[in-house]
């Protein structure tokens, strides 16, 4: 009656259930299941490393890539532009939406991304063909 696998995915969510409260949480490593996680505040980063500057105006959201690999960005100047995290080039921008962008999700294998707008659309993107182009 009991799932398979059934205590490894309950030991997976405590895991995960400890890594979204802790508030300075700032590492890759899951926590172990010996103590209660709690990353300490001083080792938080509090001085930019980079600074992008291909909107033209606020932007308003950014989410990174499932593998870390990609950093998406959106804003009030309506474009969502992807960045490479190796050396932070462009390596997709779009541009069909008419109002500013508020929102933005990656697909669990990080070949889509869905935006949403104020022009009160959604938009799926194919991140693995398109490349930089005025309307990919």
């Amino acid at each position: 009656m009991i799932p398979e696998n059934r205590l490894a995915e309950l030991l997976t969510q405590v895991k995960e259930h400890q890594v979204l409260n802790c508030t300075w949480h700032n590492t890759a490593e899951w926590p172990s299941l010996y103590m209660d996680h709690i990353c300490d505040r001083e080792n938080f980063p509090l001085v930019p490393v980079r600074v992008l500057e291909r909107h033209t105006d606020e932007v308003w959201f950014l989410a990174f890539s499932n593998d870390g690999t990609r950093l998406a960005t959106a804003g009030k100047d309506h474009q969502v532009i992807i960045y490479e995290t190796t050396d932070f080039q462009v390596l997709h921008r779009f541009t069909d939406h008419r109002e500013a962008v508020t929102y933005i999700a990656w697909s669990p294998d990080d070949s889509r991304l869905v935006t949403c707008s104020q022009d009160r659309e959604a938009r799926l993107w194919d991140t693995k063909v398109c490349k930089v182009s005025p309307n990919c």
